[in-house]
C-alpha cells in the first residue's frame, strides 16, 4: 500500500528547462527519485539562475534516493547512458515521489 501523503510527482517536459529556476529556500520538502529503468539517471538542480548542479546518480532497476529540497526549486533527471532528458520536476508542499518508468 502506497503512503497516501507522498505525492507523485508529474514531469514537466524538457522543452520547459529554459525557463525553470529555484525561487526561494524557505518552504522544505522531501523528493524520492524511484529508477525502474534499466540504466542510471542523473539528478541535477536548477539553482536560482537556472544552471544545472549536479546531486549525483540513481542506479538502476529500483534503486531510489532521498532527496532533501525545497518547493521552488525544480530537478532535472537525465538517462546517463542515453543523456536523454527525462523531465524536470518541480516538488510541493507534501513529500513527493518520481518514479522514472
Amino acid at each position: 500500500m502506497q503512503d497516501p501523503l507522498i505525492t507523485l510527482i508529474q514531469p514537466i517536459h524538457p522543452d520547459n528547462e529554459r525557463g525553470s529556476k529555484s525561487v526561494s529556500g524557505d518552504k522544505p520538502t522531501k523528493v524520492y527519485f524511484i529508477n525502474n529503468r534499466t540504466s542510471p539517471v542523473h539528478l541535477w538542480w536548477l539553482d536560482y539562475e537556472g544552471r544545472r548542479v549536479s546531486y549525483g546518480s540513481v542506479g538502476a532497476n529500483g534503486d531510489t534516493k532521498e532527496m532533501d529540497t525545497y518547493v521552488t526549486h525544480p530537478w532535472v533527471v537525465i538517462d546517463e547512458s542515453t543523456e536523454e532528458v527525462l523531465g524536470i520536476y518541480h516538488p510541493g508542499t507534501r513529500t513527493g515521489r518520481v518514479i522514472l518508468l
